[in-house]
């Protein structure tokens, strides 16, 4: 039966409303009393990193935070769940087709009019691999057509897939100008949201421009409703005291702070929005030549590690262990997919596995195989917060104990970007990737590595193969049962092991705000700068 949506919006199918607002803390607390809104203000949200290239079609990382501001998708989701319109006046889906209707007189931040056409292109553009495929691209083939007269845009699958709607309405549009010229969009923006960027200095402030006559955001809301900032600036503020700091002072309205910092703010009783953060995940590279491609030593690796240990680290005390790689656990399919699965802390036995691996002791304590030596280069992100990097450092050190020589590597989002889907240069990453769907997992857990694919690490685990192809055939409790089942293939086998989870806190100083999980920062046209 077709899924028909339309403007007013309706709730989401209970197997995705949960997820696509995981992590999302609501509305922020309302302000005592009437707000007093600056007119035509400055909003400036403090980020911990340089995000790199801003083209959303080549990196990840800027896509929360600054692609919302810029390209607009065919739907929205808001705060409460609800799925309303965005270029999308109306929209319909059932597993085999998706058919979008535009509203009309949209223009790109250039000028040119946002077509059918336009649409159709961009989607066509994502049907290559690209960070984006397995996310919001379904892995699975698709065709894609414009009907100009009627600004109708209609995808047609190869074979069923069940959320299109809440998939490929969700991606951003880049503009015919940015599809023509990828390079362009390396330093620029080409889309049809509300701002523009206006000026890049690299590594200090990224300045984005409201743009004037914009009225298609989240359920027909304009960019220049009162309180609206004319301006906002991100601003990279690398340590998350000085975040906690300028916030306090009224310097940034904006700021994660997730540390020991956050119970100044918290005394202080500033807004905030709360996402639910997967803090720790190690990932072990599994390509030809690298010591994890043997399953005995990623098994002993983790059997090494206490990982309520780290989950205290990582998080500041503030976190629980995770129960498996979806991030929230309102999701359909929540389970816990660790106890009894994972490698158990046992350090005599990580040193056995090693030993059984061929990886034994010399004099010097040290393990080594065929005279080569066991090393480890160890990845790991400052800008995922102090806790990561003392949380790496502790991974460090239990490694070591066991007789394997590590190197830490500490990677900016550049570097980390080309570790993971460049060079492949690494044996094991602690990372935070979020996934809000089980089928967020499947193209970074198997198929092609980069940059054929996603598969970073080259996970190669038949039994979550044909678990997850079971699954994404299935609907309703059976469907979570396989996806559950599959995830705990990659569990047992130690390709990937899940640490810990926390909520994370976006503090508000004189700003308003309401998010919706997906994104990383608050919804563009929900914005407001107050006295």
């Amino acid at each position: 039966m077709a899924e028909t949506r339309t403007p007013a919006g309706a709730l989401i199918a209970a197997v995705t409303a949960a997820a696509l607002a995981s992590g999302c803390g609501g509305a922020p607390r309302p302000a005592a009393g009437p707000a007093e809104y600056v007119k035509d203000g400055t909003f400036t949200f403090a980020i911990p990193a340089d995000p790199g290239i801003l083209d959303p079609y080549r990196n990840l990382l800027p896509h929360g935070e600054m692609t919302s501001l810029t390209y607009d998708s065919l739907i929205n989701v808001t705060p409460r769940g609800q799925i309303v319109s965005g270029l999308a006046a109306t929209w319909k889906a059932d597993a085999r087709t998706a058919t979008f209707t535009l509203k009309k007189g949209i223009t790109c931040s250039d000028g040119s009019p946002l077509t059918a056409g336009t649409v159709a292109r961009a989607l066509g553009h994502l049907k290559n691999p690209s960070p984006l495929s397995g996310l919001l691209v379904p892995a699975a083939p698709y065709d894609v057509g414009a009907d100009e007269a009627t600004g109708t845009v209609k995808v047609t699958m190869k074979k069923p897939f069940a959320l299109l709607i809440e998939t490929l309405g969700r991606v951003p549009i880049v503009c015919d100008k940015g599809l023509a010229d990828p390079k362009l969009l390396e330093n620029a923006t080409v889309g049809s949201g509300p701002f523009v960027l206006s000026k890049i200095v690299r590594g200090d402030t990224y300045t984005f421009t409201r743009r004037d006559g914009y009225t298609w955001g989240p359920d027909g809301a304009a960019g220049n409703a009162p309180g609206s900032p004319a301006t906002i600036v991100f601003k990279v503020v690398p340590n998350e005291t000085t975040r906690a700091n300028l916030l306090l002072a009224g310097q940034v309205n904006l700021a994660n702070v997730a540390g020991p910092d956050r119970e100044r703010l918290l005394a202080r009783n500033l807004e905030r929005f709360d996402l639910t953060a997967m803090l720790g995940e190690l990932w072990y590279n599994q390509r030809d030549g690298r010591p994890g491609a043997d399953p005995l030593v990623r098994r002993a690796l983790t059997a090494a590690l206490d990982l309520d240990e780290l989950v205290n680290v990582v998080t500041s005390g503030t976190g629980t262990r995770a129960p498996g790689l979806v991030a929230s656990q309102t999701q359909p399919c929540a389970a816990d997919n660790v106890t009894g699965h994972l490698p158990a802390t046992d350090p005599v036995r990580a040193a056995a596995l090693l030993d059984q691996a061929g990886w034994v002791k010399g004099a010097g304590g040290t393990r080594a195989k065929d005279g080569e030596k066991l090393v480890i280069d160890l990845h790991y992100s400052p800008s995922e917060g102090e806790g990561s990097v003392a949380a790496a450092e502790l991974v460090s050190k239990r490694w070591q104990a066991v007789g394997v020589t590590v190197k830490l590597t500490s990677d900016d989002l550049a570097a980390a970007t080309r570790a993971m889907f460049e060079t492949g240069d690494f044996d094991a990453y602690w990372a935070g990737l979020r996934f809000d769907l089980p089928t967020h997992i499947l193209p970074w857990a198997s198929g092609a590595v980069p940059p054929k694919g996603q598969n970073f690490t080259g996970i190669d685990n038949p039994d979550f193969v044909k678990l997850a192809g079971e699954a994404a055939a299935t609907t309703g409790a059976a469907g979570c049962a396989l996806w559950n089942e599959a995830e705990r293939a990659l569990l047992r086998d130690a390709d990937i092991v899940p640490i810990a989870v926390a909520k994370q806190p976006f503090f508000f100083s004189k700003a308003q705000g309401e998010t919706e999980g997906w994104l990383q920062q608050p919804i563009p046209t929900s914005i407001r700068v107050l006295k």
